[in-house]
């Protein structure tokens, strides 16, 4: 049963209930309870998201910010997921961050071009939060969120109507990008090699700004994270195949919030292989087990086709993360995540967690090592260095299939 919660993670329902027992768990009321007979709403919006129940007629609004306008707190920390791993922040902190936003829901299609969908769009493509009045119509609910993919989000509630109180600041390059005629991918392509990270390219695809004008679409939130990750993956992907193998074994490593990161680079062409150890006691783990679960998936040189549904959106995270550092150091390698998660990641986050922990990987210097047997046998120590650990890198050779490939290099 629990190695079933560990691919579905909540999202897929695979154990034919209507919710998740796990999730539903998670729910405790936000601080911002007492505003619960409020009728309106004037402030800050950061972001917007887009729901998925009832595709393609979905709900979708902007993200606000729930704290007092005379707060000294800055909006723009509240979506920012590389500041909150810069900052170091804790499990604690970041729920205590989201439990301030406010999701607005507004039943709209995904290929609707109302007022308010365009008033959400130009949301989105600003460069810092935008003032915003919304009228409701109900109470919110201040019950917290949780997902795997999703960062949590506190308070909800439907809106009838939306005023955009001020001139979206709309960067000019941003601005001529969505506005030309070309599909979504070239479109998102443009916009990561402007410098705008991941999270606002999802954003910006999720709005329904991107692609040709005939096909333009809002794509749900949580839908558009792990496309972006895969675009952009894709993009670098095929620049880091052109260039030469590393020289050597290196093996990078990260801890954040109980997710321990070990990644391997070897000298070979690229392909891609990804590991998460579930402790007992983490999130989608029964407490109860004697031994940690191990999860696997695998792409080789060409890519994949399917959907990498034993982990879901971690995958296409920590890839991307490592295809940024490869295409840095202007190299390929075959690639080995080891991502262990241990009890006290205990509420899931989102993928933000992932990406970030293994893109910090790649800021320290990786130890090198000449022979693929030592650069496993310091993985294999680090693995048994982990408090409760009764893995060794024997378990992950019997299920991998790049350490049971022989190569030249290998003798």
């Amino acid at each position: 049963m629990y190695r079933l919660c560990i691919v579905c993670k909540g999202s897929r329902l695979l154990c034919g209930r209507k919710t998740c027992p796990l999730l539903v768990a998670l729910k405790q009321k936000t601080k911002f309870a007492d505003f619960a007979n409020t009728t309106e709403y004037f402030g800050p919006s950061t972001s917007v998201f887009v729901g998925r129940i009832g595709y393609p007629n979905v709900r979708v609004g902007p993200m606000s910010i729930l704290e007092s306008l005379d707060s000294d707190v800055d909006p723009g920390r509240f979506e920012e997921p590389s500041e909150w791993f810069a900052q170091g922040l804790g499990m604690d902190k970041i729920v205590e961050l989201r439990s301030a936003t406010l999701r607005s829901k507004h039943g709209e299609h995904i290929k609707s071009r109302s007022n308010f969908v365009s008033d959400m769009l130009e949301i989105a493509l600003a460069q810092q939060p935008v003032d915003v009045e919304l009228t409701f119509k109900n109470k919110p609910s201040f019950n917290l969120s949780f997902s795997d993919v999703l960062r949590p989000t506190g308070a909800s509630v439907n809106v009838e109507t939306m005023k955009v109180t001020e001139n979206p600041k709309i960067p000019k390059k941003v601005d001529r990008i969505v506005s030309d005629d070309i599909k979504a991918v070239e479109a998102a392509h443009g916009l990561y090699d402007l410098g705008l990270d991941v999270y606002k390219v999802s954003t910006i695809l999720s709005s329904g700004a991107l692609g040709l004008s005939s096909a333009q679409k809002m794509v749900p939130t949580r839908w558009s994270i792990t496309a972006t990750d895969d675009i952009i993956f894709k993009k670098l992907a095929a620049q880091l195949k052109e260039y030469p193998t590393v020289d050597a074994y290196y093996v990078y490593e990260s801890s954040y919030m109980d997710n321990h990161f070990l990644i391997l680079l070897m000298p070979s062409l690229f392909e891609y292989e990804n590991f998460e150890v579930w402790f007992p006691g983490s999130i989608w783990s029964d407490a109860s087990s004697q031994r940690p679960v191990i999860v696997e998936e695998y792409e080789g040189f060409t890519g994949r086709k399917k959907y990498a549904a034993n982990e879901g959106g971690g995958y296409y995270a920590a890839r991307l993360a490592v295809a940024e550092a490869l295409h840095k150091m202007k190299r390929q390698a075959g690639v080995i995540v080891f991502r262990e998660i241990h009890p006290r990641y205990s509420v899931p986050l989102g993928v933000w967690v992932v990406r970030e922990t293994a893109r910090d990987a790649f800021r320290h210097r990786g130890e090198k090592f000449e022979t693929k047997s030592e650069a496993l046998e310091y993985i294999d120590a680090r693995l048994r260095a982990k408090e409760g650990m009764p893995l060794g890198i024997k378990d992950f050779e019997t299920l991998s299939k790049i350490l049971r490939q022989k190569r030249l290099t290998d003798f």
